[in-house]
């Protein structure tokens, strides 16, 4: 079993004017604009790992400096340079945990989830239930339990816990190696922050500590 913190990474994104990705525009027949499209991305070098093919979440410790600046740019670049500290406000990263069984990605945050929703799994240890209980990771979200040593997660859901009669199960962990798993990827978190900490000294940028505490989502 393991836990991998992720945040949600379009490369397109950042890389477009740098590429010249081929805009629709100029192809008025879709499919010879797909295969110039395909033809530009296949060149692009991305200097992190997804957790599986065509996805956009990223292992957080896979991202080195160059690619950590440029998202971290991108994510602060339509912020107010008058706002006060007390003002300062940016949103997380979007992604957050993927628990990841017999390398089969059993759970992972879904729309509206980010890197903050780590309080949520922390919730496992710091609130221990024998009844479901919600853990946000986005929506549809899971569910969590312990019984005999063990916490049992649930299938995706949208449902109220009080609506909620037969929901399957879709993975039971060790209590002592899923907290050994989150000790590990809270460290991880916070090794992030301390990298963005350190990005945003070095442009000058103003509240570097909370930004980068928003940013870490811890």
């Amino acid at each position: 079993m393991k836990l991998i913190n992720t945040i949600e990474m379009n490369p397109l994104r950042h890389f477009k004017e740098e590429v010249g990705l081929p805009e629709i525009d100029d192809y008025p027949n879709y499919k010879e604009w797909f295969i110039k499209w395909k033809e530009v991305v296949s060149r692009l070098n991305f200097n992190f790992e997804t957790i599986e093919k065509e996805s956009y979440l990223v292992d957080i410790e896979t991202i080195d400096d160059e690619t950590l600046k440029m998202i971290v740019e991108a994510k602060i670049e339509d912020m107010e340079s008058e706002e006060s500290e007390e003002d300062v406000f940016v949103m997380p990263f979007d992604g957050g945990i993927v628990l990841k069984m017999e390398n089969e990605i059993l759970i992972q945050p879904n729309c509206c989830g980010d890197i903050s929703n780590i309080e949520d799994w922390k919730s496992i240890f710091k609130n221990p239930s024998s009844e479901w209980r919600d853990i946000w990771i986005g929506h549809p979200w899971v569910l969590y339990k312990t019984e005999n040593g063990k916490v049992c997660f649930s299938e995706y859901t949208e449902s109220n816990i009080e609506d909620i009669e037969n929901i399957e199960i879709v993975a039971k962990v060790d209590e002592s190696e899923l907290k050994a798993e989150l000790e590990k990827v809270i460290r991880h978190q916070i090794n992030f922050k301390n990298r963005i900490l350190s990005i945003l000294k070095m442009m000058n940028y103003k509240y570097p500590e909370k930004v980068s505490q928003q940013l870490a989502g811890i």
